[in-house]
């Protein structure tokens, strides 16, 4: 065991344990207990400034599902929306499989979303839209280029309007559609169930696809009560969306302090109790 020398005290253990008097071993047993109390409470400190400290944005996350048939086979689709203050992203992905028996046709891309927030959306600012492009060959082989879903804001094409509580992205107008949804591939796989003429609307989003509007009505509290998705170049098919299950709340400040105050307790009472031992 690692002794301590204090000045006027004895160094020796034999000493410490036969030699000490009340003095001494008041003195020693308040040092122990700063010891300890200082080694514990940090930690405790740390947990507390964590908690209280930590403000979540309390984002609200919302998905839309759809499945059903159109006239080229049969359609599948997710929006997943979150909202926080100023801001709305909408995140697009097609569910079919990309393999023998999955999309053969433009008629199975995403085109458009169109869908209702529970406020009015306020002044738009900025948006953004991200997704990987790629082209498709004859034979289905996916090559990636450079790019990004814009026409679904109306960049280069396309339609993006905002009525009332009502929110359009769509890919269809002004030209041949492009960057039209389809599901994910690895750069240089092949959709292995294409049919003639789907090479006709390269560049495709090989999704999903993300885009960030800024809006100054939209709030934490802001959510979506109605979706309805679009598929091909018509479009040819309209799909109710489904609303999925509830999210799950993040933790608030109070939680993580009663979560942080145990922990931080626990440590600083073990750490006494160790040098009390010693």
């Amino acid at each position: 065991m690692k002794t301590m020398s204090l000045p006027g005290l004895p160094s020796d253990v034999g000493a410490r344990r036969a030699g000490r008097t009340g003095v001494e071993k008041r003195l020693l047993r308040r040092l122990y207990a700063m010891r300890a109390w200082r080694a514990g409470i940090v930690p405790l400190l740390a947990c507390l400034a964590l908690a209280l400290g930590t403000n979540p944005a309390k984002a609200v996350i919302v998905t839309f599902s759809t499945t059903g048939t159109g006239t080229d086979g049969p359609l599948a689709a997710r929006a997943d929306f979150t909202t926080i203050a100023g801001q709305l992203t909408v995140t697009l992905t097609n569910l079919l499989s990309n393999g023998s028996t999955g999309i053969r046709s433009v008629g199975q891309t995403i085109s458009d979303i169109s869908f209702t927030l529970s406020n009015a959306p306020g002044t738009l600012g900025t948006t953004t839209a991200v997704g990987q492009q790629g082209n498709v060959s004859s034979s289905g082989l996916v090559t990636y280029v450079s790019g990004s879903p814009g026409r679904f804001l109306g960049v280069g094409g396309g339609v993006f309007t905002i009525t009332g509580n009502t929110i359009l992205l769509e890919a269809i107008g002004g030209g041949q559609p492009t960057q039209l949804i389809t599901p994910n591939i690895a750069n240089g796989g092949t959709f292995g169930n294409t049919n003639p003429g789907f090479d006709a609307h390269n560049p495709y989003t090989i999704g999903p696809a993300t885009f960030t509007l800024n809006l100054s009505g939209v709030t934490a509290a802001t959510t979506v009560t109605a979706a309805t998705f679009s598929f091909g170049t018509g479009p040819d098919t309209f799909l109710p969306g489904t609303p999925g299950p509830p999210p799950v709340p993040e933790p608030t400040p109070l939680v993580l302090v009663a979560t942080a105050l145990p922990m931080g307790l626990g440590y600083w009472l073990r750490r006494r109790k160790q040098r009390s031992a010693a």
